[in-house]
């Protein structure tokens, strides 16, 4: 898989923090580079999973056929928990498909909602929290 910019066609990146305080969120913005390597090995470890993404003949979704082997971050979103502190950080991925036909460029297929969890001053922690959710889009 390969991590892509946005499509110009695409909605640009949402954001969303809800209780962070401007120098958490500035502390946990340096060290954004390892959150998304963490973010891409889930992405690549659940696209691998058999039991997730359909192959062969079946008509079920996601299917491995349909994916053209790039995503996007679509959203993120940081919330803030205390007593103990720690940061809970959402990942929207979305996964290309390749045109369809009459159209010239690939399109969104499938989500993946990359769930994270992070605690204050151990930066290099970033870790999966839950499951990773998937959706059709």
């Amino acid at each position: 898989m390969t991590r892509i910019d946005p499509p110009e066609w695409a909605t640009q990146p949402d954001l969303g923090v809800d209780e962070v305080t401007v120098a958490e969120f500035a502390a946990i913005r340096r060290h954004r580079d390892k959150m998304f390597e963490v973010v891409h090995r889930e992405i690549e470890t659940y696209l691998g999973n058999p039991k997730l993404v359909f192959d062969g003949d079946e008509e079920d979704f996601p299917h491995r056929s349909r994916l053209t082997g790039a995503y996007y971050i679509a959203r993120e979103s940081y919330s803030a928990h205390r007593d103990p502190a720690w940061f809970q950080i959402s990942v929207m991925c979305h996964c290309l498909e390749p045109p369809k036909a009459g159209v010239d460029r690939d399109d969104d297929y499938l989500g993946l909602e990359v769930w994270l969890k992070c605690v204050p001053g151990r930066w290099s922690s970033f870790r999966i929290y839950r499951n990773t959710d998937s959706s059709s889009i």
